[in-house]
């Protein structure tokens, strides 16, 4: 298999910030008349998605735009300062920074399809530098202009960046509903790296093709398919 560009989830495959996601909703959730929610819940029903589908399905289907940009600011602060007083968690995955680096310098193509809002992407870029790898030029972020994962969306429209097909595309992924997305989009192989602590996110709907805890084997696992010879 020779493939030819490379699209990344961001949360909870190159940043481990599991702990701080589950800790905002688990006091974000009450603040609405909502019991606590479990760890598994939160992996198979907020992971991956936009805070409006979090927000209808769990709160209010027919919310007002205003409505969720006032959860959106609940949740997204209570996450970020959790982030701030965790500084040796709030960084990128062990062996992601030397494989962004390696993928930049060969000119080899690649995009961040996330699906946190501009709010949180502009964190990333002011504490964890993001925009040393990543722009406008290849990043597709929640804008509100199409549906969230697990609609495949997001991974066709971060291939036509690249000028790519999907299935062109290797997929690095963390959660089910990412899983879902990217092999309804018809990505040409799905690699899942997520925290080793957590519940794993594979499902007999998903289709992967290798599964780690980390980036340390990134060279090799390009070279898998064809991306570095």
């Amino acid at each position: 298999m020779t493939l030819k560009g490379i699209l990344f989830d961001f949360n909870g495959t190159l940043l481990f910030d599991s702990d701080m996601h589950m800790e905002a909703f688990r006091r974000a959730f009450p603040k609405y008349g909502k019991p606590v929610p479990s760890d598994e819940f939160m992996i198979q029903k907020c992971f991956g998605r936009t805070n409006e589908t979090i927000y209808r399905e769990n709160f209010d289907a027919n919310g007002t735009p205003e409505d969720i940009q006032k959860f959106e600011e609940i949740k997204e602060n209570l996450y970020h300062e959790l982030c701030l007083e965790s500084p040796s968690v709030f960084r990128l995955v062990d062996g992601a920074e030397e494989m962004l680096d390696e993928l930049k310098a060969r000119g080899i193509p690649f995009c961040l399809a996330t699906g946190s809002n501009w709010f949180n992407v502009e964190f990333y870029i002011r504490h964890l530098g993001l925009d040393r790898w990543f722009s406008k030029e290849n990043m597709i972020y929640d804008d509100g202009t199409y549906p969230g994962k697990p609609a495949p969306d997001i991974y066709q429209l971060a291939a036509k960046k690249l000028g790519l097909a999907p299935s062109e595309c290797l997929v690095f992924e963390d959660g089910t509903s990412g899983i879902r997305a990217a092999n309804a989009a018809g990505a040409g192989a799905v690699v899942v790296v997520y925290e080793e602590k957590y519940q794993s996110p594979l499902t007999e709907q998903t289709r992967v093709d290798q599964v780690f805890h980390d980036h340390l084997a990134w060279r090799q696992t390009l070279a898998d398919y064809g991306i570095l010879r």
